[in-house]
Order: C-alpha cells, then sequence, then structure tokens
C-alpha cells in the first residue's frame, strides 16, 4: 500500500494511482472458477422415467486431467431439453460433486440433461436421458381374469401392462378404458410401479375392452391380449375380449373369527349349478394356498370343510368349480391366519427384591391355556439362570410356588416356560439380583446389675450371616474359671464377685450347616 509520504515524495502521477486503484478494485471481485482444460464431468440420475411434475436428483462429478477432484466451489453448470434444472448454476464440494434437482414439468418427452464447466463438458455421449409421462410408451397388453362370466352376469378383472421402448415396465402412465358392454370401475388408472394398471368389467354380455395409452386409435383384433406398436409421440392400445358362459358358481365362506396357526378352521364352500346352458358339477378343488390342495368331488349345495394352517400368514384360499362341459370357476379370498395362541404365563420374585446368596428365595407362577382354543399344557419348565437351575415342573397349571437358592451373588434371568397341545409357548421373565452373602459372625455384649457384693453380667450373643441356617447352640465361656454353659439361646447370665478382677467372657455358636462363629467381651465386676 501507498502511503501519503511515499506518493508525496516519488510524485506519482495521479492518473497512474487512479489506474491502479481501479485494478486493484477489479482484483478483489469474485471470479468464477471453472474446470480446467482436460477435465471431464460424468452426470448421473436417480431415475430415469418420471412421472408429469416428478423430480430427480442430478449429479455431476467433475475430475481434472489428472483424476483428483477440483478446487470446491468450481461452478457447473446444467442444461435440459425438457422441463427445468434446480439449480441451473451449482458448486462442487470437496469431492468435486455437485448435485441439482430436474423439475420434469407439465410435458410429456425425453429430457437431455448435460453440464458444463470451463473446458469440460459432458458431450451428447454422456448426456443424461430422462422420459417423462408417456413418452417412453412401446407397447400395452391386456388381459381379463376371468376370461368368461356367467350368464347371470359378473365381474372381470382388466389388467393392463404398459412397457417402455425397452421393453421396461412403465409406472405413472395414465391408461384410459372403453368397453362394448357392461360398465367399468374406472375409466382412467395410472400404472403403478410395475407398469400394471387395473379396472374391473361388470358385464352380462359378451364385451371388448380397451386400454389406451396417450391418443392412438385403439387396436383391433380378436379375444385375448393385445398389443401395438406406438406412433412416434407415444401411444398404445389393446383389447381383450370377456366372454359369458353358463358356468356354476361358488362361494366361499371363511370362520366368522380368523383362524389361528395349527387350530381348525372351518370354511363353507357354496356350489350352483348354472341356471340355464349349465351343466352338472364335475368337481370342487380347493387350494388353500399354504401348499396343500384338496378335492371335494362332485359337490352340489354347501359343504363344510376344516383346515389347519400351521403357521400365520395371509393366505388366498381358492376354490375351482369345473362342469361337466368343462367350464371353470375360480373363486379367492384372502384369510389372515393368527399366530398360535400362547399359554398364559406369569412369574415374580417374592419377598426382598434383592436377596443375599445362600438364603432361599420363593417365587411365585401361574400358567394356563389360552382361552377358547380347546388347548391344554402340556409341559412347564422354569430356568432360574445359574448352573444347574433348570426344572421341568410338567403338565401344571394354576398358581405355583417354588423355592430356589443362588449359591453365588449376580444377576439372574429367570425364565418360565409353557408349552401347550397346540405347539404354542408362553414365556415370563424376570430378573433376581443376588446379594453377596454375609460371612457368620457374632457380637457379644454384656449388661451389668451391680449389687452389694457381686455382679451380675447379662451376656447377649447376635448372629449374622446366617443364610437359611439356624444356630444349634451357644457355647458360653466366663473366664473367671466358672465351667462353660451350653444354651439354645443367645442370652445368659453370670455372677461375677467384685473387684476380683477383669474378665474376658467368650461365645462360640454353631449352626445347623456345622458353621462356627466366636467372639469375646471384655467386664470389670
Amino acid at each position: 500500500m501507498f502511503s501519503v509520504q511515499m506518493i508525496a515524495r516519488v510524485r506519482i502521477p495521479v492518473f497512474i494511482l487512479l489506474a491502479a486503484a481501479w485494478m486493484m478494485a477489479m482484483a478483489c471481485q469474485k471470479v468464477p472458477l471453472l474446470a480446467p482444460s482436460g477435465s471431464t464431468i460424468t452426470i448421473t440420475s436417480a431415475a430415469t422415467a418420471l412421472p408429469l411434475n416428478g423430480t430427480a436428483d442430478i449429479v455431476a462429478q467433475v475430475l481434472e486431467p489428472a483424476g483428483t477432484p477440483p478446487h470446491n466451489g468450481t461452478l457447473v453448470t446444467f442444461t435440459t431439453t425438457l422441463g427445468s434444472i434446480q439449480p441451473s448454476d451449482a458448486e462442487t464440494d470437496i469431492n468435486g460433486r455437485v448435485t441439482a434437482k430436474f423439475i420434469a414439468g407439465s410435458a410429456s418427452g425425453t429430457a437431455v440433461i448435460t453440464a458444463s464447466s470451463g473446458g469440460a463438458n459432458v458431450g451428447s455421449a454422456g448426456a443424461v436421458k430422462i422420459a417423462v409421462g408417456t413418452a417412453a410408451v412401446g407397447r400395452v397388453t391386456v388381459n381379463a381374469s376371468p376370461a368368461s362370466v356367467p350368464a347371470i352376469g359378473g365381474t372381470s378383472t382388466i389388467t393392463t401392462t404398459v412397457f417402455d421402448l425397452n421393453g421396461n415396465m412403465l409406472s405413472a402412465a395414465p391408461v384410459s378404458y372403453s368397453t362394448t358392454a357392461g360398465t367399468l370401475s374406472a375409466a382412467t388408472v395410472t400404472t403403478d410401479a410395475n407398469g400394471v394398471a387395473k379396472t374391473t368389467l361388470t358385464t352380462n354380455q359378451q364385451a371388448t375392452v380397451t386400454a389406451s395409452v396417450g391418443a392412438q386409435a385403439p387396436a383391433t383384433g380378436g379375444g385375448g391380449t393385445g398389443s401395438t406398436t406406438p406412433s412416434a409421440s407415444g401411444q398404445a392400445s389393446a383389447t381383450v375380449v370377456v366372454t359369458v358362459s353358463a358356468a356354476p358358481t361358488l362361494t366361499i365362506t371363511p370362520p366368522t373369527t380368523a383362524p389361528s396357526a395349527g387350530l381348525p378352521a372351518s370354511f363353507t364352500f357354496a356350489v350352483a349349478a348354472a341356471a340355464s346352458n349349465g351343466s352338472p358339477v364335475r368337481d370342487l378343488t380347493v387350494n388353500w394356498g399354504d401348499g396343500q390342495t384338496q378335492s371335494l368331488g362332485a359337490v352340489t349345495g354347501s359343504a363344510i370343510v376344516v383346515h389347519v394352517f400351521r403357521s400365520p400368514d395371509t393366505y388366498v384360499v381358492s376354490g375351482t368349480v369345473t362342469d361337466s362341459f368343462g367350464n371353470v370357476v375360480t373363486v379367492s379370498i384372502s384369510v389372515t391366519v393368527n399366530p398360535k395362541p400362547l399359554p398364559v404365563v406369569t412369574v415374580v420374585v417374592g419377598g426382598s427384591a434383592t436377596p443375599t446368596a445362600g438364603t432361599d428365595i420363593t417365587f411365585t407362577a401361574t400358567v394356563a391355556a389360552a382361552t377358547g382354543t380347546g388347548t391344554v399344557i402340556q409341559d412347564v419348565v422354569i430356568d432360574y439362570g445359574d448352573t444347574g437351575g433348570r426344572l421341568d415342573l410338567g403338565a401344571v397349571t394354576g398358581t405355583i410356588t417354588l423355592h430356589h437358592v443362588y449359591q453365588n451373588a449376580g444377576t439372574y434371568t429367570v425364565t418360565l416356560t409353557a408349552q401347550d397341545s397346540n405347539g404354542g409357548v408362553g414365556t415370563a421373565i424376570t430378573t433376581v439380583f443376588v446379594q453377596a452373602q454375609v460371612p457368620l459372625g457374632v457380637t457379644l455384649n454384656a449388661s451389668a446389675s451391680i449389687g452389694t457384693v457381686t455382679t451380675v453380667e447379662t451376656f447377649t450373643a447376635t448372629v449374622t450371616g446366617l443364610g437359611n441356617a439356624v444356630v444349634n447352640s451357644y457355647l458360653w465361656e466366663f473366664g473367671n474359671g466358672d465351667p462353660p454353659q451350653t444354651t439354645t439361646t443367645n442370652q445368659v447370665t453370670h455372677q461375677y464377685a467384685h473387684g476380683t478382677n477383669t474378665w474376658t467372657a467368650r461365645v462360640t455358636v454353631t449352626t445347623s450347616t456345622g458353621g462356627t462363629a466366636t467372639n469375646t467381651t471384655v467386664i470389670t465386676p
């Protein structure tokens, strides 16, 4: 920087100073960073096809000739032939990546998206192409299930699949339906993620249903499925013929209560021959949807069939009726099978929440079969969570009182398990926090009753750490030469002469488990 003194000394012309100041100001302005020559840009899209007004992330990766990312903040410019890019100009991150969002807009077509920065651009070969709306439609197939309906009228599901020019299923494409007879549940349906659109035809006459994508005229032809080659604007249609047949009817009535796995469930199958142009029923076959099928023969009227589903799930139960003319009617229902009803079990710890090791702990358990299932308890097992702490209780029910002794301190998980005749297993869990066992010990205290000549000392022994044991005996030694005394109580008295000496009395306890503890106290009569 030039100071006033420096300017005065060197006498720089004013116009030179002004030019220098202008150049310094221009240098301070921010110049966009651009990729150097030889750099490459690779762009990718999260989608190759979008519905109208759909969006997709566009990612551009910039690499310099050496294969390294350019400076953070390098400007990349996006262009598209359809829709818009937001933002159209964006700066790279530290990894040379930049993300923008493509917005399809309301027009169908193919968007060609490119990117450039300085000496790098994507080029036509690396451009991302996204088909929008119906632009990519290649062909349409349509089928009806069932292909024939009874003469008294019935329904058929019309399923249309739309494919793009590459043979891939095209989603989010509006399909328009028309029919020569009957009614359609929906005249326009948009394809789902699998390129499928469905509508329902209700008719008692033969009907030709046309499914069209775009504005192309309907295809012509016979029954079954059909397809066309689209025009350049992306249009296609197909037709299917639904015929009328004098076929028998079938109604499947599931249980009024949802069945449970492992338990019998009753289904009613009602079969009726066609009122006109019909023929006798030859066979009713049931597909239970769980891998099992069952032929019921020439059923006329209603048949009640019992079936057992082994696993919980949603099953499609189908009945197929065939008459002597070969007419086939299939009716399906969806049945949700609940999990096996489980035995109801509980287990709780009685007494202290933190028992001591070596003490007897009481547990209260309850076991009952699930109500309304007809099952019975077959086996009950309790696992106390320690070594060797598993006990099989057999087929017990109701309230059960259990006892267990933990030999060591710790946290134990107690698990009660009950299994019923249906294989259902009920489990209850509780946790026991077992404290360390207090060592066996005894304290000895004395209280004096002073007479004129003697003092009567009352000795009291207090025992700790017994656990489940009890004291069998107390051995008292008075220290003054008198013979020892054994009692089963924790208190004894003894007489001492005044001023004879200072004596040390001793007590020794023996427990029911063979443990012993000793302590003393000093007295001065």
